[in-house]
């Protein structure tokens, strides 16, 4: 709705269409981009403990969940 007022758009343009136009990345592809940095930068340090964070798994987590989205997803 913001963006659609800072650009002053009709209501039948979509928010892809003013994505594409502004040349803005969605929020999903920006939570992507900063959540890989963030998981190299974390398998780079010298700390055990902190580098044990960056595990694709949680040790004690099952694989079967309901729909859940995980920030570990977004590295696959």
């Amino acid at each position: 709705m913001t963006l659609r007022k800072i650009v002053n758009a009709p209501p039948y343009i979509s928010n892809h269409t003013l994505h594409i136009y502004c040349n803005l990345k969605s929020i999903h592809d920006e939570a992507k981009r900063f959540y890989k940095k963030f998981h190299h930068r974390l398998s780079t340090l010298s700390n055990p403990l902190i580098k044990n964070l960056s595990s694709l798994t949680i040790s004690g987590n099952p694989l079967r969940r309901l729909k859940r989205n995980w920030y570990r997803d977004l590295l696959h």
